[in-house]
């Protein structure tokens, strides 16, 4: 413990900021987790690294030029995971901040308190928690809260639960994520009852919180990274889901239209089949937690995107659009 606190308290934390921090300039000392590496091949036929860098407030693309040998020497003595301390001018390129490095070096990964590295939710999951929990008492429904209530008290779904990130990169990609968009989802759906008074609210509140439930075992959590598991690849969090659900859907004593319907929505949610849907929304409850789904993430995407752009407007047009590649257009940042 002595050896950490000296550590840390020797570091010159101006010369070490986080990427939200960062600007133009020379970086002369970064402590990251390294994300990515691999050799590219550029225009002119040299090769050179690319790197991504990252922390817990976000990302930080880097590029590494120099003669084979030292390519080669760099990828021998870093790796994926390692917390890493680099040299570097950092430049805009493309509109993209990112870093052309000078040095890269292995840092031990035991001295560093790694809450510097990893990104979670800023809201209290214990109070996120307890308001989902509200609202699954507030099913009338016997075996569609009884069904909901099977997952709220396992405790070793809870803890996955607690942690699971909702995405790898697009939407709530972090500690903490999947709880605080599952939430977001519940409370628009909710909403959607209160509009439409024609649709279940009961199937509504318990579609909106099973509807991504699969994502618990759809990424393994590296030390460094979010990334898919074995059975995310070869099945997707859809079937993850209803593997999920599919041993207690007995034992909750739903009825038979209860049943069919929580079933096609969980596997329908994500709209589409091009999207990854195993079957589109085929009546109003499934159709509104889609477009709860489809709202929520959609909108932090929007935001973060406009988040990003604040970060360096002094430099850019204030009144640019940017193409965001997931959304598949080009969105106003004014």
């Amino acid at each position: 413990m002595n050896v950490h606190l000296s550590f840390m308290a020797s570091l010159d934390l101006k010369r070490t900021p986080f990427i939200e921090d960062i600007r133009p300039g020379i970086l002369e000392e970064g402590y990251f987790l390294l994300k990515k590496i691999h050799l590219n091949i550029g225009k002119k036929n040299k090769a050179f690294l690319r790197i991504i860098l990252s922390d817990k407030t976000g990302h930080l693309p880097g590029v590494f030029f120099g003669s084979e040998k030292i390519l080669t020497e760099i990828q021998g003595s870093v790796k994926e995971g390692d917390i890493v301390k680099v040299t570097g001018l950092l430049e805009e390129y493309h509109d993209v901040m990112q870093i052309k490095l000078i040095k890269v070096t292995k840092e031990d990964k035991a001295r560093w308190e790694l809450s510097r590295f990893w990104k979670r939710t800023p809201k209290d999951r214990r109070q996120l928690l307890s308001e989902i929990k509200e609202f699954i008492n507030s099913i009338k429904n016997s075996g569609l809260k009884k069904l909901c209530r099977f997952f709220l008290s396992d405790k070793e779904f809870i803890t996955l639960f607690l942690d699971a990130p909702a995405s790898r990169f697009f939407h709530h990609a972090y500690i903490g994520g999947l709880l605080e968009h599952t939430l977001e989802v519940v409370k628009i759906a909710a909403s959607f009852a209160r509009v439409y008074p024609n649709a279940d609210r009961d199937l509504l509140i318990a579609g909106a919180f099973l509807h991504d439930i699969g994502k618990v075992d759809e990424y393994q959590y590296l030390q460094y990274n979010i990334e898919h598991s074995s059975e995310r690849r070869l099945k997707g969090h859809t079937l993850l889901g209803y593997e999920r659900i599919a041993p207690y859907l007995n034992k909750a004593g739903l009825d038979d239209k209860s049943r069919i319907k929580i079933e096609h929505i969980l596997i329908s949610h994500q709209g589409k089949k091009s999207w990854g849907a195993i079957s589109e929304p085929k009546f109003l409850e499934a159709f509104l937690i889609h477009a709860a789904d489809y709202t929520d993430s959609s909108q932090f995407i929007y935001s973060e995107a406009k988040s990003r752009s604040m970060l360096t407007a002094k430099s850019r047009d204030p009144e640019r659009a940017d193409y965001v590649t997931v959304l598949d257009k080009e969105i106003y940042l004014g």
